[in-house]
């Protein structure tokens, strides 16, 4: 009740009656306990938490316990001040209670700096890590008690730099982890980090360099989802070398055991080998295969014969899901492989296919075929990127023609078509052989036309959707949904 008095004012009501009185509440943020105040201190930034003191001397030391600090590294002039302000930050606040840090600096001749900051801030009651470290010239020394945390549950690396790892590991907690960049010691220590995460849902891999491990097992029983992606343009050193267009130094077998892996994405250039065992369960899946630089201009196929056979395996082993997303060079490789056409398995769950969002797909791929008549519950195909034919293969591309496309192929959507004759003449084959086909989405985009004037893409626009809509279609109840942007 004191507090409650404390808020009340009473003073006579306008316009009341004789003896009435009009009781008005007034409130300050100051009234709320510390608790409370400690959450909105830590929703701020961390150097608005701070300006926080100079409210009261009742504010002046409660930023101190703040639970969340997040240090981003400014302008180069500004380094100095940064390092002044972070070294003066682990002394003044309390960093037993902290339960989510980021830290991104450039390094450079610091690191004994960044090493002293990393075991002041780091507590065994941490919950999120964020680290991200640039120009590292010495090596980073984490405090071991970091990899023995039992309440981390995120971990974030990002570094150009081998990640050095003690001799004991054990993330009791740690759902989610995400490295990039780092280049893994060896063998044996690598093998011990991810068999040191008992707990892990979910792991994202970037442009890691694998040169120093031979081969490695990823096992969670509760790992869930697993994206991968490695650029050979941002990963490798200049020591290592090719044998037949294949990068053999850098080559790593990397199995995962996905028990109840549902979300498994691969995105790179083929460097290292991935096999995925039990994975029966995943759901999502994308092979987004890409050309390595060198491959632009070198006529020897040999690279994409090996993507191709990299793109099957994979898709061998992921009989089950429910949606695919595949690169138009993951389709061409694997068109390269005609010997395996006949090997893919049946994707009888599978109900959406993504095609590449990048470039235009050639509906006419061996690839596609197989995997459209491989595909008898497809419901969904998606042509993020546009798609072509050329007119001489327009009679014989779907003999014979898909189960799908007479059963259950519903919707149909295309993007970034322009108006060539290999488009159209796509459309055309597509609205003559799906014959159950709800609706045709086609989006076109003004400055795909490559004009500068948005009315003339429009008015050229409205002239292409006339034209299609004049296409013979074998299902009368499909409708051609025209979109404009």
């Amino acid at each position: 009740m004191g507090l409650e008095k404390k808020r009340k004012k009473h003073c006579k009501g306008r316009g009341k009656g004789k003896g009435e009185e009009k009781v008005e509440s007034s409130f300050s943020i100051c009234d709320l306990p510390d608790a409370i105040l400690h959450l909105i201190i830590t929703s701020l930034p961390t150097k608005e938490a701070i300006r926080t003191s100079i409210l009261s001397k009742r504010w002046q030391h409660l930023w101190k316990d703040i639970s969340k600090i997040e240090l981003e590294e400014g302008k180069p002039e500004e380094r100095q001040q940064f390092i002044h302000f972070v070294t003066r930050l682990l002394v003044a606040c309390n960093c037993s209670n902290l339960k989510k840090f980021s830290l991104s600096c450039n390094v450079g001749k610091d690191a004994n700096l960044v090493n002293e900051w990393l075991c002041g801030f780091l507590n065994p009651k941490i919950e999120e890590l964020s680290l991200q470290f640039e120009e590292i010239q010495e090596p980073l020394i984490f405090p071991n008690q970091l990899f023995t945390c039992a309440t981390l549950t995120k971990f974030r690396l990002d570094m150009r730099h081998v990640f050095k790892l003690p001799s004991s590991i054990h993330f009791q907690c740690l759902q989610t982890l995400t490295l990039s960049n780092i280049i893994f010691p060896d063998t044996s220590s690598t093998q011990q980090l991810f068999s040191g995460c008992p707990a892990l849902e979910v792991l994202f891999l970037t442009d890691c360099n694998w040169k120093n491990v031979q081969d490695v097992c990823i096992y969670s029983p509760l790992l869930r989802k697993i994206h991968i992606w490695e650029n050979e343009e941002d990963i490798l050193d200049d020591d290592d070398y090719y044998i037949d267009g294949l990068n053999v130094t850098n080559c790593c077998q990397v199995l995962i055991i996905g028990n109840n892996l549902k979300s498994f994405t691969y995105y790179g250039d083929c460097m290292n080998e991935y096999f995925l065992y039990r994975s029966t369960l995943v759901i999502d899946a994308s092979i987004q295969v890409q050309l390595p630089p060198e491959c632009y201009w070198d006529n020897d196929n040999t690279w994409e014969i090996a993507s191709g056979n990299f793109t099957f395996r994979l898709l061998k082993m992921i009989p089950n899901m429910e949606k695919l997303t595949m690169s138009e060079t993951s389709i061409m490789v694997l068109s390269r492989t005609t010997s395996l056409l006949g090997q893919l398995p049946l994707f009888c769950n599978l109900a959406e296919l993504v095609l590449d969002p990048l470039s235009s797909i050639e509906l006419s791929y061996a690839a596609l075929l197989a995997l459209l008549r491989n595909s008898p519950c497809l419901q969904v195909i998606k042509f993020k990127g546009g798609l072509s034919l050329a007119k001489d293969d327009e009679n014989c591309i779907f003999d014979p023609l898909p189960l799908c496309f007479s059963t259950t192929l519903k919707t149909i959507e295309i993007n970034g078509i322009t108006g060539k004759k290999d488009e159209l003449c796509a459309i055309k084959i597509l609205l003559q052989a799906a014959s159950v086909l709800d609706k045709l989405c086609i989006q076109c985009y003004w400055h795909s036309f490559d004009l500068d004037d948005n009315d003339i893409g429009l008015k050229m626009s409205k002239e292409l959707y006339k034209q299609i809509l004049k296409y013979p279609k074998r299902s009368m109840d499909c409708k051609i949904v025209f979109q404009y942007s």
